[in-house]
C-alpha cells in the first residue's frame, strides 16, 4: 500500500489488523512511503526494494508453485516514472514464475481511462504500453468503477484509471 505516514503509525494498523510481518519505506516529505504486510503462514522473500517497487517471492499461502508479486507506485512526474519503469524492465528479465504486479501506475493504457480536462498525450499511453510488452504483462480484468483515482472537485472533475493488476501469461492461466 501506498502511504504518506510514518512508520510509528503504520505499525499500529499493521498491528489492529492482525498481520506480523511488514516491510516498510519510508515517505520522503510528503511522496511515496511503500508497506506491505504479511502472515508468518505466508513464505515471502524480498527480492527488491525501493521508494516506488517492492519485489518479493511468495512460496506458500496455498499457491501450487512460488509467485513474483511486485508492488508498485509510479511517481506522479513523469521522468520519475520513467526511471520506476526501466527498473521494472530489469526486474521483468529474471522471471520464470507467476507475476502479479499491482499498485498506483499513475499511467494510462488508452484514452478512455481519463474523463475530464486534457487527453492524455498518445505518447504516454505508448510509453505505457511499450512497459507491458517490454515485460510481458497483460491488463487484468477488473470489475467495479471504470475510474480509481478522482481530483474531488465540483467543478472541472478529472476521473482515470491510474490503478491496476497486471499479470503475465502463467499469472492469467494458473487464476483464470
Amino acid at each position: 500500500m501506498e502511504t504518506k505516514i510514518n512508520s510509528k503509525k503504520i505499525k499500529k494498523i499493521k498491528s489492529r489488523c492482525g498481520f506480523n510481518q511488514e516491510l516498510y519505506v519510508e515517505p520522503r516529505g510528503l511522496s511515496g512511503g511503500l508497506s506491505l504486510w504479511w502472515l508468518d503462514s505466508i513464505g515471502l522473500t524480498i527480492l527488491y526494494k525501493s521508494k516506488n517497487i517492492i519485489h518479493a517471492l511468495v512460496e506458500s499461502g496455498g499457491l501450487n508453485a512460488p509467485e513474483i508479486i511486485s508492488f508498485v507506485y509510479g511517481p506522479p512526474k513523469e521522468g520519475e516514472r520513467r526511471i520506476v519503469w526501466d527498473t521494472l524492465r530489469k526486474l521483468a528479465v529474471n522471471v520464470k514464475e507467476t507475476w502479479l504486479a499491482v499498485g498506483d501506475f499513475n499511467d494510462l493504457l488508452s484514452q478512455t481511462e481519463k474523463e475530464g480536462s486534457n487527453p492524455q498525450s498518445i505518447r504516454k499511453i505508448l510509453n505505457f504500453q511499450s512497459l507491458l510488452s517490454d515485460c510481458n504483462l497483460m491488463d487484468l480484468d477488473f470489475k467495479g468503477s471504470k475510474f480509481t483515482w478522482c481530483n474531488k472537485r465540483l467543478e472541472g472533475i478529472v476521473r482515470e484509471r491510474i490503478d491496476r493488476a497486471l499479470g503475465n501469461v502463467k499469472f492469467r492461466d494458473t487464476f483464470e
